[in-house]
C-alpha cells in the first residue's frame, strides 16, 4: 500500500487568524506595561521630599531658625526621628536644647513619630526671635554641630530616610 500524502494548503484565511492571535497576545503585553507605568505614576505623584535648611529669615527679619520642608507632591509620614549632638543620639530636640546657650525666645517642635509633614509645609525643629545667639546657634547646630535623621513614608508605605547634614542630592535615600 502506498502512503499517500495529503497535502496541507494554508490559506489566507489561516495566516490572518494566526497575525489575529499574535497581535492580541501583543495587546495584552502593551496593556500590562501600561498598567506598571500608571502604577509607577501613581507612585511618584505623592512622593515626599524632606529638606532641612537653616535660616534667619523669619517674619519678623530677626532671628534664627533650624527647619524641616517637605518639598515633595505628597505628605511624609514621619516613622522615626532622631537626632545626634556630640556623638551623643537623643529622640526629642528638647533633649538637645539643654546643651545650647540660654535664650528665652526659643521655640521647639518636637518632630517625631506619628507626625506628618503635609506636602509644602515648614516645620520650625528650633527657632530663637531674637539676634542676641544668631552666631552661636548657628555655630553649634548649623556647622554639621547636630546630625538629623527621619525615617518616613509616603501615603503608599514607600520609605525614605532623611539625614542632614549631607548633599541635597544624597540627603533622602529610598529604604524599601
Amino acid at each position: 500500500m502506498a502512503v499517500t500524502r495529503r497535502k496541507v494548503v494554508v490559506s489566507l484565511d489561516t495566516y490572518l487568524s494566526i497575525l489575529a492571535v499574535v497581535s492580541s497576545f501583543c495587546a495584552i503585553g502593551i496593556t500590562f506595561y501600561q498598567a506598571y507605568l500608571q502604577r509607577t505614576e501613581q507612585y511618584a505623584s505623592v512622593m515626599p521630599i524632606l529638606r532641612c535648611l537653616n535660616t534667619s529669615k523669619l517674619e519678623n527679619g530677626l532671628g534664627y531658625a533650624f527647619i524641616c520642608v517637605n518639598n515633595g507632591l505628597g505628605p511624609a509620614f514621619i516613622e522615626e526621628a532622631t537626632y545626634t549632638y556630640q556623638g551623643k543620639t537623643y529622640e526629642s530636640i528638647d533633649n538637645v536644647v539643654h546643651f545650647l546657650p540660654v535664650d528665652s525666645t526659643l521655640n521647639t517642635s518636637n518632630v517625631g513619630k506619628g507626625w506628618v509633614i503635609p506636602q509644602g509645609e515648614r516645620v520650625d525643629i528650633l527657632q530663637i526671635s531674637t539676634r542676641k545667639n544668631i552666631a552661636l546657634y548657628r555655630g553649634k547646630i548649623g556647622n554639621g554641630g547636630l546630625t538629623v535623621n527621619f525615617v518616613y513614608r509616603s501615603v503608599y508605605g514607600q520609605r525614605w530616610r532623611m539625614t542632614y547634614p549631607s548633599d541635597p542630592d544624597e540627603s533622602n535615600v529610598e529604604l524599601n
